[in-house]
This record gives structure tokens, sequence and C-alpha cells, in this order.
């Protein structure tokens, strides 16, 4: 028995049975490495992660690998989600060193703490074109025994340089947008969508971007590629056709073949992307995928005091079994249906196959699909329920990590606030969380160690959220003390991993509540060289320069505001701030809006501002979205 029986991350405890003399991330293992001399392995993983099952389950379990890891090596393991901060370090460490990212991320470290060689997965022996793991601990070892100054030098150089990275910060410039937008245009994959590349990974912050982008220009094009990307995944193998809702990743260009770990991250991301693309377009199919991923979300990961944090990639021992199709199993669960028609509709008949079986994914249009069945999207969610039924009764899911950690909670519950507009669902659970948060935000949502930047910043814009669906002034308070907390830290890093930046959601929420206030926001933003991962960052520079929305909505409870309030909620714009107030409650309001109020009083009505310039009362729904076309 190793020191990880007791950890609070599912991770660590499914090695906590391990030969291995596994340490968490504490003090004691950094000084057993220095008092033995002795050099560091760290492994960073997440129980979501396939490769890293995989790894424990063959390299870790390796009877030679475990006897050079236990005489030569103190070994530590580390939760990528428990220590996002941590892992961030390491990635840029070895990314730096081999160009390799990702997990598992296999660390080697000198034993006062220094990088010196990393990687990802590693086979026991040399295969797949991979040094074997126990060629490498035998090698290192050697190395530090024998040539130590080499690996010094490496570690020493690494260490300065990382210490001296330092991102540019600027005053909000347009350019620094067409920049981003060019590089991005410039690799995308007008075949498949999304960006140019063997692999493919959602990135909802570009599409945000480029929907943002169309809407400032009044140009679509880049509209129009972002909507192909979020189509192209709502068709491919990277969407569970079945029960809704994103896996990580696909190993191909077509969003076909994924990892089958499906994060809350990741689905709380898209949900948002998806939002914003269905006000921006209406399309019914835009709608469908967010409906789906919105019941996947409730129905699968929600948990009472929160949402899990994400489902594993493997179930029954087999990767991808609880997604995956046979004939057999289709003909079984349509019984009574045409299921013909649907093993070609979902590709089961010439598909791509895992473990045996089939992976999903729709290869007929709406309208190929009408020529089959009339009301094509609604025959689509009676075929997935029965599929549903069938897969809930006759499989075991995989596993399901039920941390609640903060940063991952908010995300979903900005996303469901957003998205219960729309579906009338997820309200009641997403206020169950935010009612948890207080000034002082943890890592997890019941308490535990202090919240990171990250965790703050996501807080903040849920906070933000659940005042503008509920109008419940209540959140107010909340609001600005997170806003003075957050100031406080630093949240300047500002690449996405694909998942959106902390500098990016600091500065959004930041930009709201100087919104609020109705002062005007004198920030710089954070920008890193390579501008495909900075489009959240992007996206914040181009509302800093065009401009944010501000609508308030004043309810004289003659049953007309609730109207207003709906349609300002539902229409896009790329950064908007939504306030419905009583006029007992307008002392809040700035300075310029509460001089206006007073026109119109007794009818419900509406303002639409644009820095300190405002409409004057509105009590058409039609014209709040006019105005903010005409503002955009």
């Amino acid at each position: 028995m190793n020191r990880l029986k007791d950890a609070e991350s599912s991770f660590l405890r499914l090695s906590a049975d391990s030969e291995i003399d596994w340490y968490p991330w504490i003090d004691d293992a950094f000084k057993k490495a220095r008092e033995e001399d002795k050099l560091i392995l760290v492994d960073v993983g997440a129980s979501w992660c396939h490769w890293c099952h995989v790894m424990d389950e063959t390299t870790y379990k390796d009877r030679e690998v475990i006897e050079l890891i236990n005489k030569y090596y103190v070994a530590i393991k580390v939760d990528r989600d428990e220590m996002p901060d941590l892992d961030k370090q390491l990635q840029l460490a070895v990314s730096s060193l081999t160009g390799e990212s990702g997990w598992p991320l296999t660390v080697f470290m000198t034993p006062d703490g220094k990088v010196f060689y990393g990687g990802t997965y590693f086979p026991p022996e040399d295969a797949y074109g991979r040094i074997g793991f126990k060629r490498l601990l035998q090698e290192l070892n050697r190395i530090w025994r024998e040539e130590r100054d080499k690996i010094l030098q490496v570690s020493s150089t690494l260490h300065s340089s990382l210490k001296n990275i330092e991102y540019s910060v600027d005053n909000p410039d347009w350019d620094k947008v067409e920049e981003v937008v060019s590089a991005i245009v410039s690799n995308y994959d007008f075949d498949h969508g999304g960006l140019q590349g063997t692999m493919k990974f959602p990135h909802p912050t570009i599409d945000e971007l480029l929907m943002a982008y169309s809407y400032y220009t009044k140009d679509d094009t880049e509209l129009k590629l972002s909507t192909y990307t979020l189509k192209k995944m709502y068709y491919g193998g990277i969407f569970d056709q079945v029960g809704g809702g994103f896996h990580r990743y696909t190993v191909d260009d077509e969003w076909y073949v994924p990892h089958f770990e499906k994060l809350l991250i990741d689905n709380a991301e898209l949900l948002l992307d998806y939002i914003h693309a269905y006000q921006l377009t209406q399309d019914p199919e835009i709608l469908d995928a967010l409906n789906l991923t919105s019941q996947f979300i409730l129905r699968e990961l929600f948990i009472g005091e929160g949402f899990a944090n994400s489902l594993d990639a493997d179930s029954e021992g087999k990767e991808g079994y609880y997604y995956t199709w046979t004939e057999d199993e289709f003909k079984e669960a349509l019984q009574g249906e045409d299921y013909r028609l649907w093993i070609r509709v979902f590709n089961v008949d010439r598909g791509e196959e895992i473990e045996g079986k089939k992976v999903l994914r729709r290869v007929m249009d709406v309208k190929d699909l009408s020529k089959f069945v009339n009301n094509p999207l609604g025959k689509l969610s009676e075929i997935r329920m029965k599929l549903l039924e069938y897969r809930v009764k006759n499989r075991k899911p995989p596993f399901r990590d039920d941390n609640v950690y903060t940063y991952p909670n908010a995300r979903v519950t900005q996303a469901l606030l957003e998205s219960s507009v729309i579906t009338g669902k997820g309200l009641n659970e997403a206020l169950r969380v935010v009612d948890k948060f207080s000034r002082k935000i943890t890592r997890r949502i019941g308490g535990g160690k202090d919240g990171l930047p990250e965790d703050y910043a996501a807080a903040l814009l849920a906070v933000i959220s659940a005042y503008e669906v509920t109008g419940n002034v209540k959140y107010k308070d909340l609001i600005f003390a997170l806003e003075g907390q957050l100031k406080s830290l630093d949240y300047s890093y500002p690449i996405d991993s694909p998942n959106e930046s902390v500098a990016s959601l600091a500065l959004k929420g930041l930009l709201k509540t100087s919104v609020m206030k109705g002062e005007i926001a004198n920030v710089k933003v954070p920008f890193a060289p390579n501008p495909l991962f900075v489009a959240g960052i992007a996206h914040v520079t181009a509302s800093l320069v065009k401009g944010t929305a501000h609508i308030v909505i004043i309810d004289e409870k003659d049953g007309k505001a609730d109207e207003l309030h709906k349609t300002a909620l539902l229409a896009y714009h790329p950064m908007k701030m939504v306030e419905k107030v009583s006029p007992d409650n307008a002392d809040f309001l700035p300075s310029f809006i509460k001089a206006m109020i007073k026109f119109n009083q007794g009818t419900s009505r509406a303002y639409v501002c644009k820095g300190t310039s405002c409409s004057m009362p509105i009590t058409s729904p039609e014209k709040i979205k006019l105005l903010l076309k005409l503002n955009g």
C-alpha cells in the first residue's frame, strides 16, 4: 500500500493498491528525494484520461518498471484536475524540452524539483517508435550517477528560461483582433471545420471569436465558418449521437473517432458556444445540439450538490464500449422501427470499429432524411430515446468522477443559466450551485483549498449570469465582492488550452462589472505569441474596442417586463449585460441611466446603452434586437 488511499482525487485513489511507492505532491516526497539523492518521477493524469489508464495498467504494472522506480526514483502522482496550475507549469516545461504535451504527462525532475526531461505515454518496452520506459528509467538513472552535469545544465537552463517568460500586455487594439482572426482563417479546415490537424479538438473560443467578428464587421463569412464547424461536430462521432454531449477530441481530422472521455468543462464551454450560435442563426440543428448537450449534463453529471467532473472513456474494460454499436444491437433496440434506415443514418453499416463495434456519426442531413420520414428532427429524437433506453438497460456506464470542482461547475452553471432561457430546463440546478458561492471561493464547491484565479473568474461570471437571468438583487453584493477578490489575483495567463484562458474569463467578468457600474473599463490585455491560442483574449479585445451593450429593463409589474427581459437575454451581442430592476431598486443603476428612467413611468420599458449613451425608453421587444444590431 502506498500513500494514495486517502487522497481526495479519484485519479490518485485508482493507484492506491499499486506496488509503486507513489506519493501525492507533498513536501515529504521532495525531502526524500534530496535525502536519498534520487531523481523524481511525476505522473500527471486524470480519471477520465484513457492513455493514463493504459499506462497505469501496462507500464506501471510491469515488474521490472516497478522495481526500477522504487529503487532509483521518488514517484509522485498528480491529478491535473486537482492541481491545474501545477499542470500548466509542467506542460510548459515538457513541451519546451520535447515538444510533447497532454496526458499522461511523464515528468523527470532533479531532487530540488527542477524539470530536465519528460514526455507523454511511454510503453514498457520500445514500441510505436517510442523508447520503452524500462530503458528510459535505466538510462536517466545512469546519467544522474555518471554524467550528472548534463542533467543539471538542462534543468538550470530550462528553469531560467521559464522564469523569464512574459506575455506582451497592450492597450486594446483592433489590429490584434484582425491578426488573430486572420491566423484562424489561414489554418481553418475548409473540408471538415475547425483547425487543420490530424486530430481534432473543439475550440469554443475560436468559434465565439468568429461569431463576434462577424457581428462587429457586418460580414457573415466568419460566422459561416464557425457554424460549419459546429454542424460538423454535431454530425460527427465526437458528439454522442445517442445521449448528447461531446467527447474530448477525435484521433482523425473528420470529428469521427473520439477518445470517449466526457469532461464537464468541455461540455460547459461547448454549450455556451452552441447557445450563442443559435442566438445568431436560429438554426434548428444548432438548437438540437444545444438541447441534447443540456439534457446530457443534467441527466448524467448533476449529482445534487453540483456537477460531476467527468466520465471515463472506458467501460467494462473496453474503450468506448458504452457508446459504440453493432448492427444486431441496433435491430434489437429499434424494434418496430425501420432499423435498416437508421443503420444507414448513423453509419453503422460501414463505420469505423473500436473493439469490434461501430462509432456512430450522422451521414444523412435533415434534407435527405426528410425523404424518408416526416419531421426528421422529431423522429431523430424518438430514435435517440429508444437507443438511449437500450444503452442504459444493457450496459454498465463509464466511471464517473464525482469531485465537484468549482471552476467547471461555475462554467456549466453559467451555460445552463443562459440555455435555460431557451430550453426551460436547468435553472434550478444551476442556482443550487450559484447559491453555494460566497466571497471566499474554494477549489471545490463544498470548501477545501483556496480557489485559484480561474475559480474566482468562473464564479464571477456564473453569479453575473444568475443576476442577469433572475433579476434577483441578492447577487449584486456578491458580484462586486468577487470582483474585488479577482482584482487582487494574478489572472494574466492568456493561452486557451483549448479551454478558455483565465485571462479571458477574468477580463470578461471585470468588463461586465464595469458596465454595471457605468464605468469605462481601463484595462490592458495580455497576448501570447501564437495567435491561434488567444481567441478568448481577442474576443475581449474586440469588445473593449467596439463597445459593450447594457440593457436595462424597468419592471413596473404590469406583466410586460418579462417579454422585454427574455428578448434581451436571447438577443445576441458579443458582450452584453442585462439587468431587470424595479423602480425602487433603480438607485443601483449608473447615474446616466437613473436620469432617464422617469420617462414612461408606469409602463415597463427597456433602455439599450452603449458606453454612457442610452436609447429612449423602449416598450417593443423587437426594438431591443434592432438597437443591438445598430449598436454592434
